[in-house]
């Protein structure tokens, strides 16, 4: 039952409130005795025009108001949205975005410069789940680009991120900063040795490397399932593997060279000793510093045997610090610590792969054994004999999912402990 009636510019609601338990009624009984409770009149107060209390010749059980109290900063926020005018694009830049944005102009063309809302939004994300909308989108077509481009935002002090392929799932190619994506230019490449070496820039998807390679019967180590949709630009600096390369085939065991543009505009080819002469002089302090650091963390016996243990199986959680106990080489060390630095250290211009066999013949097989140690074991002497490129354990719950395939009725009759092997 309700009651309404205006006093001034004030809404009272009058109404009947009844006593209530802490859970609502679940039976008859609870509802009938709800009921039979007491009643109570409730008073609300609706404000529509902002008063003072001595107006208000009620007193309510609570007030709903409909306008902001003029002593909040709500009224000052209504105000600065009404007044201000929303800016999109380069007139949104402030500070170094916008320097960095006047300076480019004469580096790159308009058309391949994005800061519109949506095309920045479309660049605000990857095959991660995150997203970060960039300020700047550059498509960069050359090396020569890049190194302005990099220097320009050393300038200005304005951080840049990589993207090649954006098949990342970590969020590696994504940025609220300024994103420099790879255009479809990238595609020098270089075959030698019969297949058994290649040399390409980091806009060729890893898929067509592979194809380049089959007439050798070769392949790139790294196969990860993204294989037809990532570049060899986040294959390097992501150190791709897959399921069937494990450690010995990925980005840092198969990588021979790289040519690096540091964030001062200088490039390195470690396939080059006159470049690496040059660079141990105009960054001697780096490559003392490289070194001085191996020797500190390989002077640590414990230290040492925990990274190797870490990096003998798949670990691409940080930088390859392996490489500061794996290699002697200050060369050796930079190249391999670029490896999987997500470009946070430089930029990959060009990559040269050592390259693996791709067997014409290939088998695999389908093993079921009465329990899941019986399994372990089989693999443990499979990985001993290194006569296989991968190997899968399905256990009982898996097999559940596919024994009523065609061919895979047998596994009806595999025990509750039976325990599958996929093995290539």
């Amino acid at each position: 039952m309700q009651r309404f009636f205006r006093a001034g510019s004030t809404q009272v609601v009058r109404g009947i409130r009844r006593g209530v338990s802490g859970t609502p009624p679940s039976n008859s009984s609870n509802r009938q005795a709800a009921a039979q409770s007491p009643a109570e009149e409730a008073t609300v107060i609706i404000n529509t025009k902002s008063t003072s209390s001595k107006e208000q010749t009620v007193v309510p059980d609570f007030i709903i108001n409909h306008v902001a109290p003029t002593h909040s900063g709500s009224q000052w926020l209504q105000t600065k949205r009404a007044n201000e005018k929303e800016v999109f694009g380069e007139a949104s830049l402030e500070g170094g975005y916008k320097s960095f944005r006047e300076d480019i102009r004469s580096v790159v063309p308009d058309a391949r410069v994005f800061t519109d809302p949506l095309r920045t939004l479309a660049y605000g994300t990857d095959a991660s789940f995150y997203r970060l909308v960039p300020k700047i989108v550059v498509k960069v077509h050359d090396e020569a680009e890049m190194i302005k481009l990099i220097k320009a935002a050393r300038k200005n002090k304005t951080p840049v991120t990589f993207r090649a392929g954006g098949t990342s799932l970590s969020g590696q190619a994504i940025t609220d900063s300024i994103l420099l994506k790879l255009g479809h230019t990238w595609r020098y490449r270089k075959i030698e040795n019969d297949g058994e070496v290649i040399t390409v820039e980091p806009g060729w998807i890893l898929g067509q490397v592979n194809r380049m390679l089959a007439p050798y019967g070769r392949k790139l180590g790294p196969d990860p399932s993204s294989i037809e949709s990532c570049w060899i630009g986040g294959v390097v600096s992501n150190n791709s593997s897959g399921m069937c390369c494990g450690v010995l085939q990925n980005t840092y065991n198969t990588i021979k060279d790289l040519r690096i543009v540091l964030n001062d505009g200088t490039i390195l080819d470690t396939a080059d000793p006159k470049s690496w002469e040059a660079f141990q002089v105009s960054h001697r302090r780096l490559v003392e510093g490289v070194t001085e650091l191996s020797k500190k963390v390989r002077a640590d016996a414990e230290l040492t045997a925990l990274i190797k243990k870490k990096f003998s199986i798949k670990n691409t959680t940080g930088y390859s610090i392996n490489a500061l106990v794996d290699f002697d080489s200050p060369l050796e060390i930079i190249k391999h610590l670029m490896v999987g630095s997500e470009g946070t250290f430089g930029f990959v211009s060009r990559a040269t792969y050592h390259t693996v066999p791709d067997y014409k013949n290939k088998a695999s097989a389908f093993i079921v054994f009465p329990t899941v140690e019986d399994a372990s074991n089989a693999t443990w002497e499979l990985r001993k004999a290194g006569c296989t490129d991968a190997v899968e354990l399905m256990d009982r719950r898996s097999l559940y999912t596919c024994e009523d395939m065609e061919h895979l009725h047998f596994l009806r009759g595999a025990p509750e402990s039976g325990t599958a092997l996929l093995i290539e």
